[in-house]
């Protein structure tokens, strides 16, 4: 059974201290409603055998686009107090789904989500390969709508041309 709880004072301090960190990754604290919403939907998604079935819990927060949660459990699982579930918003779910992290220190978590500087400069490099294909993948297709245009007036022009009668310039 799930229940809904205030965040207490020092994840209050830790969310707002990592405010800036968790909004670049599109996770947002919930509301009540939000709240009591995404419990009822992790409670009809897990069954015995998953980690987390039958502890209390309150979602933290939610990332968007992705269906995960950030939980904070009442009972300490394996050494960890909170869990990131991803819902599957599909029924009841057989273990191991919804895939569940369980997070026992949630700094250690936050810097686990941030790439490392070689994995940093990879994705640098991958993010400016890819723009370069994007730059030439549109410059090919302004290319080819100029080829057209022009194609278009060439056979306009080569249609008119056969139409032309000599004496129209006095042949």
């Amino acid at each position: 059974m799930m229940n809904s709880l205030n965040l207490a004072e020092d994840e209050q301090a830790w969310f707002i201290s990592h405010q800036a960190d968790l909004s670049d990754m599109g996770f947002e604290l919930v509301t009540p409603d939000r709240n009591a919403g995404l419990l009822k939907q992790l409670e009809l998604e897990l069954s015995p055998g998953h980690p987390i079935y039958g502890n209390n819990a309150n979602v933290l927060g939610a990332f968007s686009g992705t269906d995960d949660i950030l939980l904070k459990l009442d009972s300490e699982i394996e050494g960890a107090r909170y869990a990131l579930v991803h819902l599957t918003w599909g029924g009841t779910q057989t273990p191991p789904w919804p895939s569940t992290q369980l997070i026992a220190d949630l700094d250690e978590w936050l810097v686990s989500l941030n790439p490392s500087p070689e994995e940093e400069l990879a994705i640098q490099k991958f993010n400016a390969q890819r723009r370069r294909r994007e730059q030439r993948r549109n410059q090919l297709s302004q290319l080819g709508f100029y080829l057209f245009i022009v194609l278009v007036i060439v056979t306009l022009f080569l249609a008119m041309m056969t139409q032309v009668k000599p004496e129209w310039f006095g042949l």
